[in-house]
């Protein structure tokens, strides 16, 4: 008879979340910015099969004579006859167990066996039923009140973190693909969303507008999901500059500015000629006396 380990929540979203966000940052993300290389997808594919493995491939056979026990590519034995007593654990110990509430199997000289049946009561019955000399403590198949309420908080503590995580990595993600809105008014240019901020006019000392950007050597301060770049980046021949822009979508707009160098552009090409037009005019005019 076949017995499927338990799952603890907690554990699922330690292995599970880091997985998924692995897949958004190095898939999903590139694949929406039109900049997908499979190297990512290839590197976690492989991962997410080992770690579905373990999870869905994890569980306990009973037969008449042996228990043979399974968590992915790990296999063991244990003879029937060997076993000497099963008693209730929370050993955290690595173990080919996917809950904390676990199972002790001593059996040999002094060996030892951690398991997490989902059925713990219908497995200690089978085990008991075909090795009547099997010491079995009490407390194997219920918990006390306190255990459970332990268990309880655990769950409850492992939602509020996944919730957290994910709507934290969520609002990131959302941010930090939303292209930097501009907007010239009032003698000022101001750049909205992250990293955003306001320039005056008067304090820019050059306009021009380039098909590429030079190799961008460090992240500095900034955030750069896919080829959507925002923040302050090391430029290879330039030095430090502060980016709003997506790198697959030129041309880009470079402004000097008193306090250093800051490169823009939109999504669409044809917006930033317009928005390169538009911010040159505006600043030509402030230049001019009046």
């Amino acid at each position: 008879m076949y017995f499927s380990s338990k799952r603890d929540t907690w554990i699922g979203l330690l292995l599970w979340i880091p997985i998924i966000a692995g897949l958004v940052l190095t898939t999903w993300i590139p694949l929406t910015n039109g900049q997908y290389y499979p190297t990512g997808t290839f590197i976690f594919v492989p991962i997410v099969a080992f770690i579905a493995w373990l999870w869905f491939g994890t569980g306990y056979r009973v037969t008449d004579d042996e228990l043979k026990i399974k968590c992915g590519p790990i296999r063991q034995t244990i003879p029937l006859k060997e076993i000497t007593k099963i008693k209730s654990t929370r050993n955290p110990i690595s173990s080919p167990a996917l809950s904390l509430d676990r199972l002790e199997i001593k059996y040999g000289e002094s060996k030892i066996a951690i398991i997490s049946p989902q059925d713990k009561k219908g497995f200690i019955n089978l085990i008991m039923e075909k090795c009547p000399m099997v010491t079995v403590d009490s407390n194997c198949v219920k918990l006390d009140s306190s255990s459970k309420k332990r268990m309880t908080m655990r769950i409850g503590v492992g939602v509020i973190i996944t919730v957290l995580t994910l709507g934290g990595l969520g609002t990131l993600l959302y941010f930090s693909n939303k292209p930097a809105e501009y907007t010239i008014q009032g003698g000022n240019l101001k750049i909205s969303g992250e990293y955003g901020e306001e320039i005056k006019l008067s304090d820019i000392v050059g306009i021009s507008i380039k098909d590429q950007i030079p190799e961008i050597q460090l992240k500095t301060n900034g955030s750069g999901i896919g080829s959507m770049l925002k923040g302050y980046f090391k430029i290879k021949g330039i030095g430090q500059a502060k980016l709003f822009v997506d790198t697959q979508k030129p041309p880009f707009i470079f402004i000097n500015i008193k306090s250093g160098l800051r490169i823009v552009n939109t999504e669409e090409p044809s917006e930033t000629d317009r928005l390169y037009k538009k911010l040159l005019e505006a600043w030509i005019q402030n230049a001019t006396p009046k």
